[in-house]
């Protein structure tokens, strides 16, 4: 008889199927849970350590109190939906010359860095301007 996949070994593949960029904990229990996997939520926190660990997987820093975990792999910077809180990745918006003279004029030694865009997805854009369409135009501010 086959022995089941390890719960790392779950967790890495759940994030290999790419239904989400960035998983938070409670994501990946739950993901889990429906893909049929028994792990309770404090064996896949060991299981998300680990692969903290073992470099395998990243944590993402939004600023916003909530952690979420992302396969580890070329460095880049996320939009975020300030609606529907998506996430998704874009290429690194710093660049080595754009780095260098921040390191100049702060006199700091920038180790890494992470940029985290708010704005809206396409999807809460287009329910933002169908609402505007329905309440009549937008008057500018005063």
């Amino acid at each position: 008889m086959a022995r089941p996949a390890r719960v790392p070994d779950q967790v890495l593949e759940l994030l290999r199927q790419g239904s989400r960029h960035a998983w938070t904990m409670e994501q990946i229990a739950s993901g889990l849970q429906e893909a049929g996997q028994q792990a309770d939520f404090s064996t896949v926190y060991r299981a998300v350590e680990r692969l903290l660990g073992e470099h395998s997987l990243e944590r993402v820093p939004l600023g916003d109190g909530a952690t979420q975990y992302e396969l580890a792999g070329k460095h880049h910077d996320h939009v975020r939906c300030v609606r529907c809180h998506a996430l998704a990745a874009l290429d690194c918006v710093l660049h080595d010359d754009e780095l260098r003279a921040a390191e100049r004029a702060s006199g700091w030694t920038i180790l890494e860095h992470r940029v985290v865009l708010d704005g809206l997805c396409p999807a809460c854009r287009e329910q933002a301007g169908a609402a505007r369409g329905r309440a009549g135009p937008r008057r500018p501010a005063p």
